[in-house]
């Protein structure tokens, strides 16, 4: 089998989510005997920013990454066969990180985009940390409509994320992101794309809607299946 390098930590919450997945999915795929029923695998919690920030903690724009993200890749690249990043907006850096690691990167984004054409939709909600704009180049690329929350609720929402990340979400954290869906289903959108990892941790149950579109579950079925060949 592949041994996988997970490029994690963003925040550490969604990357045991990714881990969690990995393990249960692998029983669909690989004979469960003890430990070994499992794929190979490596991760690398980073416990810094991906990109460069100013002193109040917001990213420099344009955005530019920290060099330690490559850091990371390269250690990642000395003992993994692919790597995988739990989280949506480091794939901005996704051919650099590739390069630095010397490996293949197994692209969230590009799965969960071909989920989106799988499903047929031609209006999305798009929800992340901030502009979700490593979404809104490829769907731009398709010829797919996309629609995003208001500059308030982005607010709220990239709020509560940080919170979760911090290990103090509360109520208001999760009702949020729960404000955030509805707002876009009232706009008539076929389908969510719930593109910050900890979204599915601030839903809850709610993220299993037959609507939103979990790039972690994606992403974790495709590592498996690749570490399995």
């Amino acid at each position: 089998m592949q041994r996988i390098g997970v490029l994690g930590g963003l925040g550490p919450q969604a990357t045991m989510d990714f881990e969690r997945r990995v393990h249960r999915i692998s029983l669909d795929h690989l004979p469960s005997r003890g430990n070994t029923g499992y794929p190979p695998m490596v991760v690398y919690y980073l416990r810094h920013p991906p990109v460069l920030t100013t002193e109040d903690g917001l990213p420099l724009l344009p955005m530019q990454a920290d060099p330690r993200l490559f850091e990371a890749a390269r250690t990642l690249g000395t003992c993994a066969d692919f790597l995988v990043i739990t989280a949506n907006a480091p794939h901005l850096f996704a051919a650099q990180i590739a390069e630095a690691a010397g490996i293949d990167v197994l692209s969230m984004i590009d799965v969960t985009v071909q989920e989106v054409q799988q499903r047929g939709w031609q209006r999305v909600g798009l929800l992340g940390l901030g502009e979700p704009r490593v979404y809104e180049v490829p769907l731009d690329a398709l010829g797919i409509a996309y629609s995003v929350i208001p500059s308030a609720a982005r607010e709220r929402l990239d709020q509560a994320i940080f919170s979760l990340q911090e290990g103090r979400e509360g109520d208001d954290d999760r009702q949020a992101a729960t404000e955030a869906v509805e707002i876009l289903r009232r706009r008539g959108v076929e389908g969510i794309v719930l593109g910050c990892t900890e979204l599915p941790l601030l839903l809850g149950e709610g993220a299993e809607a037959p609507d939103l579109v979990n790039p972690t579950e994606l992403l974790a079925e495709a590592a498996v299946r690749r570490a399995v060949g």
